[in-house]
């Protein structure tokens, strides 16, 4: 599991707004000395996080944002398409990056965490999925 997956499995059991969720997520690793304070602080992942819980996304969160959806959530939910396209990009995260950053023109090579953020959403069932996020 990584940093940014145990960030995302804390996040989903706090019940406060998308971001207090993250920070406390955070705190409990710093407390648990997992992850280091660089990846624990890294934007990506939150933003990814917090981006799809504010919209109502992700189950437990429930108010969504009018604001638009900003790049690291719209990467994720290219990804969770593209997961639903081939399930088996889930274990092979290098290919499902490389799938994500081809449809979306990213020339970044790493995904910066947010595909961890968006596997373990899937992987505890707390996705959801709009007719936005599903093939038609």
């Amino acid at each position: 599991m990584t940093t940014y997956s145990n960030l995302t499995e804390l996040a989903l059991s706090h019940a406060t707004s998308p971001l207090q969720a993250w920070e406390n997520a955070k705190q409990t690793l710093a407390e648990r000395d997992i992850g280091t304070p660089i990846s624990r602080a890294k934007g990506c992942p939150k933003a990814a996080f917090v981006g799809l819980a504010k919209h109502g996304y992700v189950r437990g969160f429930v108010k969504p944002s009018d604001r638009p959806l900003r790049e690291n959530a719209r990467h994720a939910l290219c990804a969770y398409r593209l997961y639903l396209a081939d399930p088996a990009l889930l274990g092979r995260k290098p290919a499902w990056w490389q799938a994500v950053a081809a449809e979306r023109g990213i020339s970044r090579k790493g995904q910066n965490g947010v595909l961890d953020v968006m596997a373990a959403l899937i992987q505890h069932d707390a996705f959801l999925a709009t007719s936005e996020t599903t093939p038609n």
